[in-house]
């Protein structure tokens, strides 16, 4: 019975962890990791989605400036990745092609309405691309009203 208890006593020459110490912190590091990356992918897909809010609140706002002078809403199609400093009828530009990771649009317009579009459509910009649904498509709209709303969220799967 003393030989089994001296293997996990230390002498005073003996310094640093054993084996099984060093395991049980990277089994606990593990653990963390494991807890921490899902909600860390989840805070970094609704971040994602303020550059899609922010932009159709800048298509509204130009959209309410181009009926004021014309007393219409205008149309457009495709200010994406590969063309984001576009020339389209209300000058909506994008400022940074290398980070874009939604496609604008304005559809359904009336002389008293619009709808515009910010759709996430592309594989290697998907919201959260570990998710088991990443190649949802996030999608968010406004209209002439600014009621801001998601058609599909694909942060959510």
């Amino acid at each position: 019975m003393k030989v089994g208890r001296s293997m996990f006593r230390r002498t005073k020459d003996q310094k640093g962890f054993s084996l099984v110490e060093l395991m049980v912190v990277v089994a606990i590091i593990g653990i963390l990791a494991a807890l921490a990356v899902p909600r860390f992918q989840t805070f970094q897909a609704k971040a994602r989605q303020s550059e899609a809010k922010t932009n159709l609140s800048h298509i509204y706002t130009l959209e309410q400036a181009y009926h004021g002078e014309n007393t219409a809403y205008v149309a457009f199609n495709g200010v994406t990745s590969a063309n984001c400093t576009a020339n389209n009828p209300i000058g909506f530009k994008l400022s940074d092609c290398s980070k874009v990771r939604y496609d604008y649009s304005v559809a359904n317009v009336t002389a008293t309405t619009f709808l515009g579009t910010a759709n996430n459509v592309n594989a290697n910009r998907r919201i959260n691309p570990s998710s088991s649904c990443s190649n949802t498509i996030d999608t968010w709209q406004i209209d002439q009203d600014k009621n801001l709303r998601v058609t599909n969220d694909a942060s959510q799967c």
